[in-house]
């Protein structure tokens, strides 16, 4: 099965960019392409705007770490 992806070239030459500095500065692999996905998604990038807006109204709490999570959960 062939997938193509159809993308701005404004997007392409940011994630260009990217691949890039990653590289130069030893970035894994694994975090190289998680990156790209996310980039190159508009469904995942809206749904992490909404998130960061969720947490910017007060909607849900950001936590550090587990240990601070489950300290919250116990107050």
């Amino acid at each position: 099965m062939v997938e193509a992806l159809l993308i701005e070239k404004k997007t392409f030459d940011e994630m260009v960019r990217f691949v890039m500095k990653a590289m130069k500065e030893g970035v894994p692999e694994e975090e190289i392409w998680a990156t790209l996905e996310v980039m190159s998604s508009k469904e995942l990038q809206a749904d992490i705007e909404k998130s960061l807006r969720e947490i910017g109204e007060g909607k849900v709490i950001r936590f550090r770490n587990t240990e601070e999570a489950v300290e919250w959960l116990r107050s």
